[in-house]
């Protein structure tokens, strides 16, 4: 062969081309086997969210209801306004946001730059808008045939009662996540779940045919039954709004009152509180305090003095707000004071001590030396020869001094720590402080054990003590407080029942029995004879503390009482929290109890007592007159026991007042009218505050009117006067008119 011929050059082309395409071909199908295989799932669901939108149903919050299923925290149904870049057309883009910044109030320039992530399906424009307003904008959507505007359903937080009970139930922020209160502890089984609609669209975005669709349904969330009865809440809120604003309390008032046989939470409250619609709104005396706050020059460590910046005010109106969220019945500590030598009782009669049986005598100076200490009693001329019963009704510190002695160091602490007060109570609500104690028992001396007997240098929370003295009221079981009582589904199947817990067993029956009986027989007496309630026999227990760690004279005023006393079935407490001017226990927070059992007893039916200290007020039932003759109705009137005014010329009677069935006190005045002309007499309702019941009597009788003693006062007791009256004075009202003068004994101190 001529070694010239081409032969070589030519194969080696070719092997080259063939490598080269085999080299290009295991490229391919390395790159295809890593796309189909290693990459697959990547890029499959890169086509999915390119043809595929995912939208979330939001899951209906659970309702909280009170305990008799009353709703009082609800879920409306919202939509949250939303647009899809990816869809919207471009001729439609200034008509879109045009119509969306009206209708929404949303800012013009926000929705385009939304609008130009063109890439994103998803840019929320606005949320919890009004359905009446998503209607307008599906119309607008229909009759302008817009493509990328979207509607997706969810729920807002409304509480129909506003105020009632904030502290307790708390709120829910933006994203409908419980914050505070039960909405927060709860959060787990209120929530519920979210649900998906998955839809497929097209190469131009539109929407496929129902059967490309994928629906997966969004649980609802359980509903809360609270342990609280909105009617007594309500009860206990007027009336420590009225405190708030008698004792103009610095430091906010509060009430708690606990079914002392299970725990349960009736209701709770702090004043002043918030809106529950409006939580982060300043309030009027708030926004005074913000603005005195804004304006005040702050002086700065350069020496020089300015007015607070942005984040100053920032920073103190978060404190303003915050600190109206706060529960202060169990987020706050306190000295109990006397109040707490209903636990001291409960421990020297467990311990059997001499000093308790009728026949010991205490002697009361006024003070007592402890520890190289003289510790005075509230009374400082002393109380003189006493015996426990009266030591309690007295509430003479040198006689708890002397118990808490005789019980010692060792076994007082036991009972402390037994009767829950160096624990937290374990109630199902966030934020619950722990108690200041002496936690090392090698500090706890004769003179903290002193002290301690009647309540002060130790810190617990209103919570606390009232679960403590429920324990001693219902026959020594301390209880697991609740806030809740049950969860329940949409369909009112029970999913969880919290049942009464007794946490441990502290006295025993007969002390209780003992101690009940001692309060009920001072109510007649001492400190706290304002928690009086007409009809009922109540056992109480007044404290005022002095805070020790605040400069300047600052006190917590307080009173605890039980109902009734010879089976209690409620137990209530009252704080005032640096009150101004008065501020003694039995005669500023005591009022308030009385107050608040007056309208609550009665609700829950709790039958009225037999105890023949109990009165039941007016007795006296005005029949009806009308019909009668002037001489045969004054026969009747007289032989009641009233008095009577005639008015008109005529000879039978035609109309009365006051009318048939008021309850009159012996010597009640019954006008009657033989004509017409009622409406043209009147009297002015006399000013009768700071009488005594006999003189203010004396007075409105003297002006053809009638009066209804209420609050402390009692036939067979001194040294109440006449604190408040309804109608006021200077009012004109009918001759005959009931008039209610609530009286206090202004002689307490403690």
């Amino acid at each position: 062969m001529n070694k010239n011929t081409p032969v070589k050059p030519y194969f080696k082309r070719v092997v080259l081309v063939l490598s080269v395409m085999t080299a290009l071909l295991i490229a391919l199908t390395f790159r295809l086997s890593k796309i189909q295989l290693t990459d697959s799932e990547k890029y499959r669901t890169g086509a999915f969210d390119q043809y595929t939108t995912e939208i979330d149903i939001s899951p209906r919050r659970g309702t909280i209801y009170d305990r008799n299923m009353t709703a009082l925290a609800v879920s409306a149904t919202v939509e949250t306004v939303y647009i899809s870049p990816y869809e919207i057309e471009d001729e439609q883009e200034a008509v879109i946001a045009d119509y969306l910044s009206q209708t929404l109030s949303v800012n013009r320039s926000e929705i385009v730059e939304r609008m130009g992530r063109k890439q994103s399906k998803y840019q929320i424009i606005k949320k919890k808008v009004d359905r009446t307003i998503t209607d307008e904008i599906r119309k607008f959507i229909e009759e302008n045939d817009i493509v990328g505007i979207h509607l997706e359903e969810d729920t807002k937080r409304l509480y129909p009662y506003g105020n009632l009970a904030s502290n307790v139930i708390g709120f829910t922020n933006s994203e409908n996540t419980g914050i505070y209160g039960v909405e927060s502890y709860y959060e787990q089984y209120l929530k519920g779940s979210s649900g998906k609609i998955i839809t497929a669209q097209n190469a131009k975005g539109r929407d496929m045919p129902f059967e490309y669709e994928s629906y997966v349904g969004a649980q609802n969330g359980l509903n809360v039954v609270l342990t609280i009865d909105w009617q007594v809440q309500s009860f206990l809120e007027k009336h420590l709004q009225t405190a708030l604003e008698d004792t103009q309390a610095r430091n906010r008032v509060l009430g708690i009152i606990m079914d002392v046989k299970t725990g349960e939470i009736l209701a709770m409250s702090t004043k002043p509180d918030y809106d529950l619609n409006n939580p982060y709104d300043l309030d009027e005396e708030m926004q005074l305090l913000y603005d005195e706050y804004s304006e005040t020059m702050l002086q700065r460590d350069d020496g020089n003095k300015s007015l607070p910046t942005e984040e100053e005010k920032n920073v103190y109106y978060k404190a303003l707000i915050e600190g109206r969220w706060k529960n202060k019945a169990v987020t706050e500590l306190y000295e109990p004071g006397s109040t707490f030598k209903i636990i001291t009782s409960a421990m020297a009669l467990e311990e059997n001590l001499a000093e308790t049986k009728g026949g010991y005598q205490f002697n009361c100076s006024g003070s007592k030396a402890v520890g190289g200490y003289i510790i005075n009693c509230h009374l400082r001329k002393g109380h003189g020869h006493e015996t426990f019963e009266q030591g309690l009704q007295n509430s003479c510190n040198p006689v708890f001094m002397e118990l808490a002695a005789a019980i010692g160091r060792e076994k007082f602490y036991k009972y402390f720590e037994a009767f829950g007060f160096t624990e937290k109570t374990g109630i199902d609500i966030a934020g619950e402080a722990k108690s200041i104690y002496h936690n090392n028992f090698d500090n706890f001396n004769q003179t903290e054990l002193a002290v301690y007997s009647f309540g002060q240098t130790f810190k617990i929370t209103p919570l606390s003590l009232i679960r403590a003295v429920s324990a001693v009221a219902n026959g020594g079981n301390l209880m697991q407080p609740r806030i809740v009582k049950a969860l329940v589904d949409d369909d009112g199947n029970t999913v969880k029942e919290y049942e009464p817990e007794v946490v441990r067993q502290v006295n025993s029956k007969e002390t209780s029995e003992t101690i009940m009986q001692y309060l009920a027989n001072g109510i007649t007496m001492g400190s706290t004879k304002n928690a009086y309630v007409k009809g009922y026999s109540v056992g109480a227990k007044t404290g005022t503390s002095q805070k020790r760690d605040k400069e300047g004279n600052y006190y917590i005023a307080s009173c605890v009482a039980f109902a009734p006393a010879d089976d209690p079935e409620i137990a209530i407490l009252i704080a005032i929290d640096e009150p101004v001017g008065l501020y003694y226990g039995g005669t500023i927070a005591a009022p308030v109890v009385s107050s608040v059992l007056s309208e609550v007893l009665p609700y829950l039916n709790i039958e009225t007592s037999t105890d023949e200290n109990a009165e039941s007020g007016e007795s006296i039932s005005v029949a009806d007159y009308t019909g009668l003759g002037t001489a045969g109705a004054e026969t009747s009137i007289k032989n009641a026991g009233l008095r009577m005014k005639v008015f008109g010329n005529g000879e039978v009677i035609v109309s009365q007042f006051p009318r048939t069935g008021t309850k009159l006190r012996e010597g009640g005045l019954v006008v009657l009218y033989t004509d017409d002309s009622s409406k043209e007499h009147t009297v002015t309702v006399p000013n009768v505050v700071g009488y005594t019941p006999s003189a203010a009597n004396t007075t409105l009788v003297n002006s053809s009117l009638n009066i209804k003693m209420e609050g402390a006062y009692r036939d067979d007791t001194t040294g109440t006067i006449a604190t408040g009256q309804s109608p006021k004075a200077g009012e004109q009202v009918a001759p005959g008119t009931l008039v209610s003068v609530e009286f206090h004994h202004m002689d307490n101190s403690d």
